[in-house]
């Protein structure tokens, strides 16, 4: 199947569809641009499986629907990060320009930074770093493997990394 006759056979009777399918979900101009070229990429790799779908247009736009809810939904959660981020940065930074963090600021400032990471990542980062807990006790409060524990503990410290990196703070290498 050759890429050309794909798009002149499929995508390019329904391309105003698909794109006003995008646009009235996302709704940010500057957005469906992005969304669209997501969908193309996904549609470049489900070419096989859509022209073997009984109604591929339908498959098409459905495809459009998710990235676009995809879209919505990441660019939620990167709002939500920004506005804990900078609720923490008005909590805890504001007093201490002009002065170096003491040991009990820099204290206050990392565990203000655990509190905003995903709640099991911030629980096994505490767990871990702070009390010391093996992998096995971290599986056990958080009611999951010991792989599991250890990837929110990965996860959580890299986050926390680019927080406190964000904040000037830098994490030596036995920190966490």
């Amino acid at each position: 199947m050759n890429a050309d006759d794909f798009y002149e056979r499929l995508l390019k009777p329904i391309e105003k569809q698909m794109i006003r399918t995008v646009a009235r979900i996302v709704r940010d101009p500057d957005d469906v641009a992005d969304v669209f070229q997501e969908v193309l990429v996904t549609i470049w790799h489900k070419l096989e499986r859509i022209d073997c779908h009984p109604n591929p247009q339908a498959y098409i736009i459905r495809i459009c629907v998710t990235r676009a809810y995809d879209a919505l939904r990441k660019k939620s959660r990167r709002r939500q990060y920004e506005v804990r981020f900078s609720r923490f940065m008005e909590l805890f930074l504001p007093a201490r320009f002009g002065s170096p963090l003491q040991d009990s600021d820099q204290s206050a400032v990392v565990h203000g930074a655990i509190a905003m990471l995903p709640p099991r990542q911030g629980q096994a980062v505490l767990l871990r770093a702070i009390e010391g807990s093996s992998y096995h006790a971290i599986a056990d409060t958080l009611g999951c493997s010991e792989a599991t524990a250890r990837s929110h503990f990965s996860k959580g410290k890299a986050r926390l990394a680019t927080i406190l990196m964000e904040l000037g703070i830098s994490m030596k290498k036995g920190d966490a």
